[in-house]
């Protein structure tokens, strides 16, 4: 697993650990969602938690977020279908989101979200850096509309021809991420390529390439659109979950072509 060490490399940008916004934590898990709602509101940031899909879309519907974290299985859906109906809704403009893949929760003490133990500080740097990412772009879009918060989300639908845009970043040394890399390789060639832009970053000789997308964990694949952008981490060589990221934003399969 790839992580930034504090010698030599800067961590975070100073602007960026001083970032808090709103966060909506999507999860079934009480302990886990317990935690991360104690472990994120000790920096600063407001918090809200939601047990099911359905709770996640009528607290999206009375509040806006700067960021969704959310899993990818819940028992009245998938976390990426969430994020789909939610941003046709035009629930998520300007939100970042992140999907985990699976995590294992023991005690406050030995969290691990990526499948592997992490130190907590750096995921919570990361979650500040995504929304101070998501106020800036927000801040943008409402300069543009004049303040004007009321938007037509039509365009948010991905027509069958638009690309989709993926990063996938990695570390040259990890098998974990080499696996990463087969797996989603593997899927896409089933698809129709015109549509997804694919591009993998190896940051084990430039950590900082990361920053772009605030990456400091790989395998990362980050979804810069259609829709909201969204970092998926966790287990990340899995070909299912590349096959629903794609079939949900709309992406041709081969067979399907005229």
């Amino acid at each position: 697993m790839y992580q930034r060490q504090t010698e030599g490399i800067r961590t975070v940008q100073p602007a960026y650990v001083a970032a808090t916004g709103r966060i909506l934590v999507v999860d079934d898990d009480r302990a886990f969602g317990g935690f991360m709602l104690a472990a994120l509101e000790s920096r600063g940031h407001d918090v809200d938690w939601a047990g099911c899909i359905g709770d996640g879309f009528a607290t999206l519907y009375a509040q806006r977020y700067d960021l969704v974290i959310i899993d990818l299985h819940l028992p009245d859906g998938s976390g990426l279908e969430f994020l789909r109906d939610a941003t046709y809704a035009g629930l998520l403009a300007d939100t970042a989101a992140i999907i985990l893949t699976g995590h294992d929760f023991d005690e406050p003490s030995d969290i691990r979200v990526f499948h592997k133990p992490f130190d907590l500080d750096p995921f919570l740097d990361h979650m500040a850096q995504i929304v101070a990412m998501a106020k800036r772009r927000r801040a943008r879009s409402e300069t543009r509309a004049g303040g004007d918060r009321r938007a037509d989300f039509s365009h948010h639908r991905p027509s069958r021809r638009r690309k989709v845009e993926l990063v996938l970043y990695t570390s040259a040394a990890s098998e974990k991420c080499q696996r990463a890399i087969r797996s989603i390789q593997q899927v896409l060639d089933r698809y129709d390529r015109d549509q997804v832009s694919f591009t993998i970053c190896d940051l084990s000789g430039d950590p900082e390439a990361g920053d772009a997308d605030a990456v400091i964990f790989t395998p990362t694949l980050v979804k810069r659109g259609p829709g909201p952008r969204t970092w998926i981490v966790g287990n990340l060589d899995q070909p299912e979950l590349v096959v629903d990221l794609l079939e949900v934003s709309g992406v041709d399969r081969k067979r399907d072509r005229a």
